[in-house]
C-alpha cells in the first residue's frame, strides 16, 4: 500500500496504482492540460471508495509506503484506472491534406500580395 500526499491531505492506494500515477503525472506535466482520474482509496473505516483526483502540469505527489493491518488483495481491492493519454486521443490531419492547405495559403498569400503591388502602379 501507499500513502499519496496530494492537494494539502493524504490518500492511500495500492502500489499499482500509486506508480500508475507516478508515471502518468510526468506524462501530463509535459502539456498543458487538467484531466479526472478516478482511483480506488482506502478510508479510515478500511472501506474502499473511488475519489477523483485533477491531475496537470503543477500537480505534485508525494508516495510513501504505508503499513496496513490484515490482509488485502491490492489486485482486487485497488485496479489500475484507465488512464487517458493525449498521444490517443490527438488527431491530425492526414499529410496529403495538409500538403494542400499549406499550397492553398501560399496561393492565397501570393495573390494577396500581387494585389496590393498592382494598387502601387495607380
Amino acid at each position: 500500500m501507499k500513502r499519496i500526499a496530494y492537494a494539502g491531505g493524504t490518500i492511500e492506494t495500492g502500489d499499482a496504482v500509486a506508480d500508475a500515477l507516478l508515471d502518468y503525472v510526468t506524462t501530463v506535466s509535459q502539456s498543458e492540460i487538467n484531466v479526472s482520474v478516478d482511483i480506488p482509496v482506502r478510508e479510515a473505516n478500511g472501506g474502499v471508495t473511488t475519489h477523483t483526483l485533477v491531475l496537470g502540469p503543477a500537480t505534485q505527489l508525494d508516495v510513501s509506503d504505508v503499513e496496513v493491518a490484515g490482509s488485502t488483495n491490492e489486485e482486487v481491492d485497488f485496479p489500475v484506472p484507465e488512464l487517458w493519454k493525449s498521444t490517443e486521443e490527438a488527431q491530425s490531419e492526414p499529410p496529403d491534406e495538409a500538403a494542400q492547405a499549406a499550397r492553398d495559403f501560399d496561393e492565397a498569400v501570393a495573390e494577396i500580395d500581387h494585389n496590393l503591388d498592382g494598387m502601387g502602379e495607380a
